[in-house]
C-alpha cells in the first residue's frame, strides 16, 4: 500500500494535510472483456466492472469512490472504449494513476487513458454518440483471438436481405419492440445513424452507430437482422413489429458475447467506415500518447 500511495504522490496521512481537500474531476478511458462480469453497473455480488474499478480507486484513495459511466453495458458485453469519471484529490499525476489502477485491476480490465476534465463534464450527458460492433462466427473451425468474442452460429444467412432489414432500422424510431422489457427508460425513441454489415468470410460484423441506445437494443436489432437473414422473418414484417411497440413481437435477443462498445464520442464523431479502417490497424482509440 505505501508503495502505491508514494507512486501516486499522495501523502501517507491525508487527514493531516489540508491540500487533500482540493478535488478534481478525472476522466478515465477503459477497455474490458466482459465475459466473466455481470455488466458494468454495480451489483450486490460485486462482480461488475464498476465494482472492480471502484474497489481499485478506493484502495489508493483510501476512501469510497463512486464512478459515473457513459454506458451501462450488459452482462458479458465487452468494451474497447468506455468512459467514466470520478472525483479525486487535485494535482494527481495521470500517468501514475493509470499505472496504479492497472496494477490493481484484473488483467481483463485496462485503463487506457486518464485526464483531468472540467467539473461540468458528464460522460453520459455530454456524449454525442456511441458505436457498437457485433461479431458472428459462421464456421466450425475457430480462432482463439476472435471466437470467444463472437456469436458462434453455424447457419447460412442471406446478407443482402439483412442489409435491407438494417436500412429499416436507420433513422429516428420508437424502439420499444427492440428494447428489454424491464428497461426503465422514459422514452424509447432513439436515432440510429448508420448500420454496416461487413462479411469477412467466417466472420460477420455488424456495426451500429447512434446517438444512444436502450437496454439490449443493439443485441435485439442483431437478433432481428439474423432472423431475416435466416428466412425466419420476412423483411416486410419489420414495420409491423416496430409499430406494435411490444418486445414479444420481435425475435430472440442475440447473445452478449458478440457485442462490444467500440467508441463513445464527445464531438469527435466518426463515420462507421473510418471506425472500420481504424479497427483494421488494430486500434480504435488513442492510448494516451502524451505519456510516451
Amino acid at each position: 500500500m505505501p508503495e502505491i500511495l508514494s507512486e501516486l504522490g499522495l501523502p501517507l496521512n491525508p487527514s493531516n494535510d489540508s491540500a487533500i481537500l482540493a478535488q478534481a474531476l478525472y476522466r478515465v478511458d477503459l477497455s474490458y472483456i466482459g465475459e466473466k462480469y455481470y455488466g458494468f453497473q454495480s451489483q450486490p455480488n460485486g462482480n461488475t466492472i464498476q465494482d472492480k474499478l471502484e474497489a481499485a480507486l478506493a484502495t489508493f484513495c483510501r476512501h469510497p469512490v463512486r464512478v459515473t459511466s457513459a454506458s451501462r453495458t450488459d452482462t458479458g458485453v465487452h468494451a474497447e472504449h468506455q468512459v467514466v469519471t470520478f472525483k479525486g484529490a487535485a494535482g494527481l499525476n495521470e500517468f501514475r494513476i493509470a499505472k496504479a489502477l492497472n496494477s490493481l485491476l484484473d488483467q481483463d480490465i485496462r485503463v487506457t487513458n486518464i485526464v483531468v476534465c472540467p467539473d461540468s463534464f458528464h460522460p453520459t450527458f455530454n456524449s454525442t454518440g456511441k458505436a457498437y460492433r457485433y461479431r458472428i462466427w459462421k464456421v466450425a473451425g475457430e480462432s482463439p483471438f476472435v471466437t470467444p468474442y463472437a456469436w458462434r452460429m453455424y447457419h447460412d444467412v442471406d446478407i443482402s436481405v439483412m442489409k435491407e432489414a438494417a436500412r429499416q432500422l436507420i433513422g429516428t424510431h420508437d424502439f420499444t419492440s427492440l428494447c428489454a422489457a424491464d428497461s426503465s427508460a422514459k422514452s424509447k425513441i432513439r436515432r440510429v445513424r448508420e448500420i454496416e454489415i461487413i462479411d469477412r468470410g467466417p466472420l460477420l460484423e455488424i456495426w451500429v452507430l447512434g446517438d444512444g441506445f436502450l437496454k439490449q437494443m443493439v443485441r435485439n436489432m442483431v437478433g432481428l437482422m439474423i432472423a431475416v437473414g435466416r428466412g425466419k422473418l420476412k423483411k416486410g414484417e419489420i414495420a409491423g413489429i416496430m409499430a406494435g411497440k411490444d418486445r414479444r413481437l420481435a425475435p430472440a435477443t442475440a447473445p452478449a458475447c458478440g457485442l462490444c462498445l467500440v467508441k463513445v464520442f464527445y464531438g469527435d464523431d466518426l463515420p462507421v467506415s473510418t471506425l472500420v479502417e481504424n479497427a483494421k490497424s488494430g486500434y480504435t482509440l488513442s492510448l494516451g500518447s502524451s505519456w510516451i
